[in-house]
């Protein structure tokens, strides 16, 4: 009688060590979509899209809740052009964080590249509720505005995309300065 206790004992012992973070847990696992994500973006910044994206799915694998893994799968998609895709993983992202102004003014720039205009203004009106100062929700109100041929709005959204640090493409530079389309000085 007294070897089972012993067992019994025993076990009891070692089994709540082994529930806690052991190397294959979910708990254990989720810190590992955070490094995925860095390393994505790295691979983003040096133009391996294949590689980045593969750490963004596999940061995905390790904490399906982690909006961050969603929208650079969902940026990667956008760079090579994959808009059906990039929206999804945009609309992922929102699912998860719905603070994140990026995610507002990117989702808002693809779908308006598939002339979705309603959904993409209110996803940039949303952008720039959340942030009046997102340059990139300016910029592509400005290329929206310039597609319209409204080029007083389109002037002043280049101005304040200018005012917070975007770039300017230089072919739409030029399209509005062939419109008198004048720059501020920053």
């Amino acid at each position: 009688m007294r070897p089972v206790f012993v067992a019994l004992v025993v076990v009891g012992l070692v089994s709540p060590i082994r529930t806690e973070a052991g190397p294959h847990s979910k708990r254990h696992l989720k810190h590992f979509a955070l490094d995925a994500v860095q390393l994505g973006w790295k691979y983003f910044q040096q133009g391996d899209y294949e590689t980045a994206l593969r750490r963004f799915q596999m940061a995905i694998r390790h904490d399906p809740d982690f909006a961050p893994a969603y929208f650079g799968a969902a940026n990667v998609y956008s760079a090579e052009g994959k808009l059906d895709e990039a929206i999804k993983y945009y609309r992922e992202t929102l699912q998860k964080e719905t603070l994140y102004v990026y995610t507002y003014a990117n989702l808002g720039y693809a779908l308006l590249q598939q002339g979705k205009v309603p959904e993409a203004l209110q996803m940039l009106d949303k952008a720039l509720d959340l942030d009046p100062t997102c340059g990139v929700a300016h910029l592509t109100y400005a290329n929206y505005y310039a597609y319209k041929g409204d080029w007083e709005n389109a002037g002043q959204s280049i101005n304040k995309a200018m005012k917070y640090g975007q770039a300017i493409h230089p072919e739409l530079r030029e399209m509005l300065e062939k419109h008198g389309v004048k720059f501020a000085e920053n």
